[in-house]
């Protein structure tokens, strides 16, 4: 029974300015990191990419994924560079010299596509480094062209 015994009002009261703050943490910027495409969005880019008017189709029904309940995002959809090289080894003769319009050409007939995918081909192709330029012509990597 000791504390019934002790006399509160003799005993020092605590005050909120005595109370000293301490300094404030500097401020953590979130981390944005990148978050790698799921296979629902890699397959609505493709869709929209080969078919421009699926995208207006979604905005004016709008159409939202199943599984989040939100708008699907578009990602830039790239082939593999590996894919790339081996498609033009395998259509485009080696050890010959080939213009631009020549290798569209080319791919648009070894693919079955038409000439706006075959140009687009070309230009993923060059960026893989499956030709390599001489003058205004062009040439199989790896190849001599003579």
């Amino acid at each position: 029974m000791s504390l019934l015994s002790t006399d509160i009002t003799k005993l020092k009261r605590l005050s909120i300015k005595e109370v000293i703050l301490s300094t404030p943490e500097r401020i953590v910027k979130p981390i944005k990191r990148d978050i790698p495409p799921t296979a629902e969005e890699i397959a609505y880019s493709k869709l929209v990419e080969k078919y421009p008017l699926f995208l207006e189709v979604v905005e004016a029904l709008d159409l939202v994924s199943m599984s989040t309940g939100l708008r699907v995002r578009r990602v830039e959809t790239k082939p593999d560079k590996e894919k790339l090289l081996a498609f033009a080894k395998r259509i485009v003769k080696a050890e010959a010299i080939h213009s631009k319009e020549e290798l569209i050409e080319i791919i648009k007939q070894g693919s079955k596509v038409s000439i706006e995918r075959a140009e687009r081909g070309f230009i993923l192709m060059l960026e893989a480094g499956a030709f390599e330029r001489l003058g205004d012509s062009y040439y199989l990597t790896g190849s001599t062209p003579f």
